[in-house]
């Protein structure tokens, strides 16, 4: 089993659900976060700011966890592209300065990375596939990847994209989609722009099952099929039996509201993950399943009273 867990950026879509993932497995963890007070019960929650070396290297110190995972980045793509210092400084050092107080502690660490690092030239993308980051964003947290394997080579680096019900106020890609399309509004979806999406309950537990094998290196983890922003946008409707008519073909290349460069298919490919776990990624229309039940069923108000004061 795991042990203590220690879970960074615990307010954030990843971290809260792997949160509460754990919970249910019986798992012991500390919940670290730092604008957005959380509360779960029988989870010890921390308030404290990862920039703050001294205060985090005193505590991983004092804790002495058995795993990190780091959840934790500045990730709106356009507002990094305009404060490339202030993301660095939180996707690149701190990460280097937690693997390297993990590794004084004995501590194994997961870093969560991103399929952005690729330029979406081809899509398909393996471990083995070089990277060729477009944007500020991508480019920092290529840099996390080197710099948590630098100071711990036994890291454990997943790359993916995610979607899910967040525990915050701002939402999630396909809780905006759903927002509209409820509301009766016009949605637009990006066609020229592919990706393969993971429901982040999927990817919590996958996370779980990662840890108990204790695997190490770069995985790819996200879902079994890419599509496009819109064909995503479609199949999320067609699962809340939604107007699909409502939704709108668009190119990003036509955009003006995008700042930084988007990547055009960064779809993963995940034999790696499916070899070791000796079983297939979860396909869309799962993923899309379990989000619907999510909801219907009690645990998206769960996630919301997580919120603290």
């Amino acid at each position: 089993m795991p042990g203590t867990i220690l879970v960074t950026g615990a307010s954030g879509l990843l971290g809260c659900n792997f949160v509460l993932t754990a919970l249910r497995g019986n798992q012991k963890v500390i919940a670290l976060f730092h604008s957005y007070p959380l509360s779960f019960p029988g989870v010890r929650t921390i308030k404290i700011d990862l920039q703050d070396d001294t205060a985090v290297r005193e505590l991983i110190m004092d804790i002495r966890p058995d795993w990190i995972v780091h959840c934790a980045a500045l990730t709106q793509v356009d507002w990094c592209e305009t404060h490339r210092h202030e993301t660095w400084k939180v996707n690149v050092d701190v990460p280097r300065h937690i693997a390297a107080t993990a590794r004084e502690v004995g501590a194994d660490l997961i870093y969560i990375s991103s399929d952005s690092i690729f330029d979406g030239k081809t899509g398909c993308y393996g471990e083995e596939s070089e990277p060729g980051p477009l944007n500020v964003y991508a480019e920092s947290k290529l840099a996390g990847e080197l710099a948590v394997l630098e100071e711990l080579d036994r890291s454990l680096v997943i790359r993916t994209n995610i979607y899910g019900w967040n525990v915050q106020e701002k939402m999630s890609l396909a809780e905006w989609m759903l927002h509209c399309l409820e509301a009766g509004q016009t949605l637009t979806g990006f066609y020229d722009i592919a990706f393969t999406p993971i429901l982040v309950n999927d990817l919590s537990e996958i996370i779980l099952d990662m840890m108990k094998l204790k695997l190490k290196g770069i995985f790819h983890v996200a879902g079994s099929q890419a599509c496009s922003k819109f064909e995503f946008a479609m199949l999320l409707a067609g699962q809340f039996g939604l107007d699909r008519n409502r939704i709108q073909p668009f190119a990003a290349a036509d955009s003006t509201e995008l700042l930084a460069v988007r990547p055009k298919n960064t779809s993963l490919r995940t034999d790696k993950i499916c070899t070791a776990l000796g079983r297939l990624m979860p396909d869309i229309n799962s993923g899309l399943k379990r989000f619907q039940e999510w909801r219907a069923s009690g645990p998206l108000s769960q996630l919301r009273t997580k919120r603290g004061k």
